[in-house]
């Protein structure tokens, strides 16, 4: 058996947290923040449960989509088309046993309808696998134990052509209904396998969707595609980082009201603090405790570049206030004890400010 991709479990944030610098004597630590996309990591079980072989997801409650300002009034004159596609859709969407009824029904109606009815279906689609994801997760863990499901998902390699499995069984048929709902099955280092929304392949709605519906869409699919951390570190550079935070910022700034603003928001400043403090080994000399020059450079080139942005305009900023310290970020450690000590004064204040300035100049 070969496995030829790991990638890291993140868990979707959906309230903005604090933004809390970490500690300044939590030295020699590596930051692993769990991401932001609906994500839920299944461990690989084997043995005997009662699981049944039909594992479905039900839920009473619709994850309804975004109040189209329709009344009632306007209701008892006749439907529109598309709040009527709307509401079949938060039926279908309470009923639905697998995602595939959705995206089946998304591939209907989809390419027919206008751009902000497109959004509303597809951010009610986000919703319904923000929503049931972990139980999807929870019955693949349950069919996992069920005899020989877990030998025939081994016999696969990557990427998982489920139609390639042995016979034609319910288990065989229930993971083709995953891929066919938007959902893609990833395995980490330690052979874990989980599933995760797959923007790559929902791209195919892109066509259809208005400017946020693809702004958003694209969000997702780059960090999903390819995530910034994993296995204890950042898995792309700074500056493959940077665009990425201008692609948020913009989006917060556009949409600042949406609901989804708050769940890209908490990415946002992610993004911002691993670019900035997170990993200090990888950015300082140790001999001197100064920002490394390439760091330095790649900070100056950002600011630069993108120095119409709020981004930008926080990573001049923060230039500024290292070269008031002659670029000497931390105080010399204790012998024996650490490599660095704390932050610099200023630099902390700076750090520990962001939460306040972001909030004063992207929130709603």
């Amino acid at each position: 058996m070969r496995w030829t991709e790991g990638a890291q479990v993140f868990t979707t944030i959906y309230q903005l947290k604090p933004f809390n610098i970490r500690s300044e004597n939590e030295d020699m630590k590596r930051y692993v923040l769990p991401f932001v996309s609906s994500l839920i990591a299944i461990t690989f079980v084997t043995g005997c449960t009662s699981a049944s072989e039909q594992l479905t997801v039900k839920d009473p409650t619709p994850s309804a989509p975004e109040n189209t300002g329709t009344s009632p009034a306007d209701a008892t004159k006749g439907e529109k088309p598309a709040d009527d596609l709307l509401k079949q859709f938060t039926v279908l969407a309470a009923q639905a046993k697998e995602a595939n009824e959705l995206t089946a029904f998304l591939d209907q109606h989809l390419a027919t309808t206008d751009t902000k009815t497109a959004d509303q279906l597809f951010f009610a689609l986000d919703q319904y696998y923000e929503k049931h994801l972990p139980t999807i997760n929870d019955n693949f863990k349950a069919l996992l134990a069920q005899p020989r499901n877990a030998e025939k998902l081994y016999a696969l390699q990557y990427p998982y052509d489920f139609n390639k499995l042995e016979g034609d069984d319910s288990f065989k048929q229930w993971l083709l209904n995953q891929t066919e709902g938007g959902l893609v099955l990833k395995a980490t280092n330690d052979m874990s396998f989980y599933w995760q929304v797959d923007y790559k392949e929902l791209q195919k709605y892109a066509a259809s969707l208005g400017e946020e519906g693809k702004d958003y869409l694209s969000i997702q699919e780059t960090e999903t595609g390819k995530p910034y951390l994993g296995d204890g570190g950042l898995q792309i550079t700074r500056a493959e980082l940077g665009p990425r935070m201008v692609e948020v910022e913009e989006y917060l700034v556009n949409y600042r009201s949406s609901p989804r603003a708050v769940k890209l928001r908490t990415l946002y400043i992610d993004y911002l603090k691993t670019y900035l403090s997170d990993y200090r080994y990888e950015t300082i000399d140790e001999a001197t405790m100064k920002l490394l020059p390439a760091v330095k450079e790649e900070y100056q080139n950002f600011a630069k570049k993108y120095e119409a942005t709020k981004t930008g305009q926080i990573v001049k900023d923060y230039l500024s206030e290292v070269a008031k310290n002659k670029d000497v970020v931390f105080e010399p450690g204790k012998p024996g004890e650490s490599i660095s000590g704390e932050r610099k004064p200023n630099l902390s204040q700076f750090l520990n400010g962001l939460e306040v300035r972001i909030a004063r100049t992207m929130n709603p």
